[in-house]
């Protein structure tokens, strides 16, 4: 079933013609874009979010985060770690194909990266893990558990819907800003070397051209490389030339922008997902409006909707609420075994749990 929905999509508009803007235009010829490997079966590179010092309960179903267009493994990485110190829950995020240092290839679309990260469960021999996905990796999880119920115990989704909906005209800008940058990129490179990128401050101040708010900035931003190890990354070719950890290029080039706002085609044979489902959304963000809600409903049957005083990036602006719901809906106190521990112990875990309230 997955493999016709990746066939349907290799022929869709993802490869067809490159986006056009109607607030800012391009400056660079498209025609010297290299394209990348067609590779449906990748390694995806991934991290487990270890917390210090806390001895976990590996018997319990692992947790693996998805993370959104621009983000990666490392999107989590505060959250994660927390949620895996107060629960005792193992804890994995990933970065999908195209993002972090997972191999740069085509395609990228949702049924292909649903595929990856199937592949990833599989390869460590999870009966099943609790998927939670933010944005992008709302629509990958949701699709997983789709197509592959068996190994999905849980699933959160954070500010995303199951249906196509157009992304906003700023995502194009912010593609298109960072696209702008790496045209010059040799420019933001002044270390030894002339490959990591040392000059943050100009970069910034060229993005602010194309994206105002400094959060979503710094999201753009936690794509460069900065490090050795950055630029060690075999998938980054042109190392005194490319900016960024997402091959930007090619994403402006195939449409990447509108793709991220497609769903695939689910046939209607395919059961509802019967396990639970929280969706939370912000109720500053455009992505997940109640009127969207009886698109879920199409597709799972034990669903609960959540509402954070926030916009898009929840896990962001409004963290200890994230974690507390987090908490409450995958690992309960009330669900699991809390080992006998000294009272000034006890309390001080409580203290941190209703931090979270």
């Amino acid at each position: 079933m997955l493999k016709t929905i990746i066939r349907q999509f290799k022929s869709s508009s993802i490869l067809r013609d490159p986006i056009e803007s109607n607030v800012l235009k391009a400056s660079f010829d498209l025609n010297n874009v290299k394209d990348l490997p067609f590779n449906e079966n990748i390694e995806l590179a991934w991290k487990q979010l270890i917390p210090y010092k806390i001895k976990l309960r590996k018997e319990e179903t692992p947790v693996l985060f998805l993370h959104g267009l621009f983000g990666s493994k490392l999107s989590f990485n505060k959250a994660g770690r927390l949620f895996s110190e107060l629960t005792k829950v193992p804890t994995y995020a990933l970065d999908l194909r195209n993002h972090g240092e997972s191999p740069h290839v085509l395609p990228h679309t949702y049924s292909q990266m649903a595929h990856d990260v199937y592949n990833f469960i599989k390869e460590r021999n999870w009966d099943q893990c609790v998927l939670v996905g933010h944005s992008m990796g709302a629509k990958v999880a949701m699709i997983v558990s789709l197509i592959y119920p068996e190994l999905v115990s849980k699933l959160v989704v954070v500010d995303n819907t199951p249906h196509a909906e157009q992304l906003d005209e700023q995502f194009k800008n912010d593609l298109l800003g960072m696209c702008e940058v790496e045209q010059i990129g040799s420019q933001f490179k002044k270390s030894e070397n002339g490959k990591r990128v040392t000059e943050i401050k100009d970069v910034d101040k060229m993005l602010s051209q194309y994206q105002k708010d400094p959060l979503s900035r710094s999201l753009l931003m936690s794509n460069l490389l900065v490090t050795q190890k950055d630029v060690r990354n075999s998938y980054i070719k042109d190392k005194r030339k490319e900016v960024f950890k997402v091959p930007v290029m090619n994403f402006w080039k195939h449409n990447i922008i509108n793709a991220m706002g497609s769903w695939p085609h689910i046939p209607s044979t395919t059961p509802k997902f019967s396990n639970p489902v929280l969706v939370m959304y912000g109720n500053r963000s455009n992505f997940v409006k109640k009127e969207y809600f009886d698109k879920f409903k199409e597709y799972f049957s034990d669903i609960k909707f959540e509402e954070f005083n926030s916009g898009h990036w929840i896990s962001q602006e409004k963290p200890k609420e994230f974690i507390n719901s987090l908490i409450m809906f995958i690992s309960p106190p009330s669900s699991r075994k809390i080992e006998p521990s000294p009272k000034k112990k006890k309390k001080g875990y409580g203290k941190i749990h209703r931090s979270y309230k």
